[in-house]
């Protein structure tokens, strides 16, 4: 009898990897019912060719070989992880200060974004002539110094965070950030720089249209 105990072991990283249960693994896959993963799982089958395409077309950085047949490493070369927030600026927010022990809802896997740390699905209609609602946003974690002015960043604060436009001012009462929208008639907000948590550039942007 074919021992399928390594097929199981290396399926399992994928689901942890994916952070989602057998259940719902099955489901995001497309198979109508989870009994297959149960089988692989009991070692009473191996993983097929057919299963194994169904899952690299949800997640093309898995590598097939290695999912079939233990060879090479699971991600393919050059693939990029990502966080990604689909809740909202909000759930961003507890991501980032929840660290590494916040689950994020998935990681996408982009090949022309840039290195970033999140990616969140923004719904701010004050910045909806560059960003329209619906658009996700991809942001690495930067610091003042290396702000240059005007820049479109989600500042996080202890009691806010925001997706404006940035532009640091110096004064003899120390530094601050002056936070723009890009709505006709909004007034700019100030903020001390000591009130500030943590500022994340946006790096790119990626419209779903529907």
């Amino acid at each position: 009898m074919a021992n399928y105990t390594e097929s199981w072991n290396r399926l399992e990283q994928v689901i942890c990897w994916a952070k989602m249960s057998t259940n719902h693994f099955a489901h995001h896959i497309g198979l109508l019912r989870p009994d297959i993963l149960y089988h692989i799982k009991a070692g009473k089958i191996g993983l097929s060719k057919n299963l194994v395409q169904r899952i690299v077309e949800k997640y093309p950085e898995i590598s097939p070989g290695w999912l079939l047949t233990g060879e090479g490493v699971m991600l393919r070369e050059g693939s990029r992880l990502i966080n990604y927030i689909e809740g909202g600026i909000a759930e961003l927010k507890r991501i980032i200060e929840g660290g590494e022990d916040a689950p994020t809802s998935q990681y996408i896997s982009l090949p022309m974004v840039g290195d970033c740390d999140y990616a969140y699905r923004s719904y701010d209609e004050a910045m909806a002539d560059q960003i329209m609602p619906g658009t996700i946003v991809f942001l690495k974690k930067t610091d003042l110094s290396a702000i240059i002015q005007g820049d479109r960043c989600v500042v996080v604060g202890d009691n806010f965070i925001l997706l404006r436009c940035v532009k640091v001012k110096h004064s003899a009462e120390g530094c601050e950030l002056e936070l723009s929208t890009l709505r006709e008639g909004d007034c700019a907000v100030r903020v001390a720089a000591s009130q500030v948590r943590s500022i994340y550039r946006v790096v790119g942007t990626l419209k779903l249209w529907q």
